[in-house]
């Protein structure tokens, strides 16, 4: 599935702290498996999520079995947007008002990891670690696992099969080369009389699918967003300022998309637009409308040089769930026992992957006919064949959204120049860089593209 290598140095770093870091922490080690003790724990205990409507289907229904086998003890699941979820967790050490389990993003994982407020996996939790392509990066800072994957996000071009056929094409017709996509995609825009865009032919509106694009184009052109030993951004190198050069080119030169109209799926979930740019997360409330049956499909979006190499961009992990280190052993125990009646099957990690439309996180399962089935859009498959020349990046530091934010706002709205605006906010972001008190676990250059 995933094609990345560590690098020998890298990879001796993360065998010792792998065999170090079980003891170092200092953490109760718990035992499942053979040696699982009974649950002592007795009463009611908070798991949180954020929305996502499929998940949640599927996490009541294995709540209640769990509770089934587990009488007297209760998981009160509660469900925030997505932003409320990352700010309460994310202040949750100081405010020691964390929920015992949670439903943890990868980008904010490594800060709660980092900050010592995640339990770490117990080694026998599951028999199937080897087997995970997300093993080496998870144990990247100590050699313990704090979560899990579901599976993996990458952009996508999704489409209004109506609106292609209204124009006599097909999906069949999208380009995979980035000068004959921008052109198709002029081709589904409409203007009005004063050449403002009525109807954007792929909708970009949104921060983190344009944040996603412009990292996908660096890494498509074969750079990185950092320096070897991870400890200065390179955004700004010429693969960065030509990514941001493309995206503000689709709003201004091209005008694709209009940056003062709605995001993305707004537009395109009420016909206002013939297509957008995102993750697969995207499909899950087009698959839970019946409106929309059969009126949308999905292909892997373009690259420079139309091909996968040297890279198709980065990959997101759909991570995961989280135990919080701050609760006593015997409801930390309940909650991995929850965790791993969740997760740790075959069936199971098949099931998680098909309900957020991802490819699956264990690579030998990848090529299960199980993921072709329903695989309503494409989704899957659409992200699925881009996956082995995806890097994962690993962190993507919370202090750089800040950063990113404000250079997307200023190339987009304002209108300025982007190697001006890189140059600035690269400046910046690397004088804070500079008094990290900890390293942030990027491993984007552990990436190694297919032979072919």
């Amino acid at each position: 599935m995933m094609n990345q290598k560590l690098s020998r140095r890298r990879f001796l770093g993360l065998s010792a702290a792998a065999a170090g870091g079980l003891i170092a922490n200092g953490l109760p080690r718990l035992a499942f498996g053979q040696d699982a003790a009974p649950l002592t724990f007795q009463g009611a205990s908070e798991f949180w999520d954020w929305e996502y409507s499929l998940r949640q289907e599927y996490m009541q229904q294995l709540i209640g079995e769990w509770q089934e086998l587990n009488p007297g003890i209760t998981l009160n699941y509660t469900v925030f947007p997505y932003g409320d979820l990352g700010t309460k967790l994310l202040t949750a050490n100081e405010a020691q008002q964390n929920p015992a389990i949670s439903n943890v993003h990868s980008e904010w994982r490594p800060a709660l990891q980092k900050s010592g407020l995640l339990a770490p996996y117990p080694e026998d939790l599951f028999t199937d670690l080897d087997k995970l392509a997300s093993t080496p990066f998870l144990r990247a800072m100590d050699g313990n696992i704090y979560t899990s994957t579901f599976g993996y996000y990458c952009n996508i071009n999704f489409f209004n099969t109506d609106m292609l056929a209204e124009d006599g094409l097909s999906i069949a017709d999208v380009p995979t080369k980035w000068t004959d996509f921008v052109e198709f995609a002029k081709t589904l825009t409409r203007w009005d009389a004063n050449g403002n865009v009525e109807r954007p032919g792929v909708a970009l509106n949104h921060y983190y699918s344009q944040r996603w694009l412009w990292q996908d184009l660096v890494y498509q052109a074969g750079a990185f967003l950092y320096n070897e030993d991870a400890t200065q951004a390179t955004w700004n190198n010429d693969a960065g300022v030509e990514a941001l050069t493309f995206i503000a080119d689709w709003y201004h030169v091209h005008k694709i998309d209009d940056p003062l109209l709605e995001r993305h799926f707004d537009m395109f979930q009420t016909d206002r637009a013939a297509g957008f740019i995102s993750h697969g997360y995207w499909s899950g409330d087009l698959i839970a409308d019946e409106l929309w049956e059969g009126r949308w499909d999905t292909t892997p979006i373009a690259t420079w040089g139309g091909a996968g190499l040297p890279a198709w961009g980065m990959v997101a992990p759909e991570e995961g769930l989280a135990v919080f280190a701050n609760y006593p052993e015997d409801v930390q125990a309940a909650m991995f026992s929850f965790l791993q009646y969740a997760l740790g099957s075959d069936e199971k990690r098949i099931k998680w992957a098909q309900v957020h439309a991802v490819p699956t996180d264990r690579i030998d399962l990848i090529d299960n006919p199980a993921f072709t089935e329903n695989d309503e859009g494409n989704v899957i498959k659409s992200q699925g064949v881009t996956i082995p020349y995806r890097v994962n990046p690993g962190e993507q530091p919370l202090e750089a959204d800040t950063y990113w934010r404000e250079m997307l706002d200023r190339v987009i709205t304002n209108k300025e120049d982007p190697k001006t605006v890189l140059d600035d906010v690269t400046a910046r972001f690397n004088e804070l860089m500079a008094t990290a008190e900890q390293p942030y676990l990027i491993t984007e250059r552990s990436y190694v593209a297919p032979a072919s």
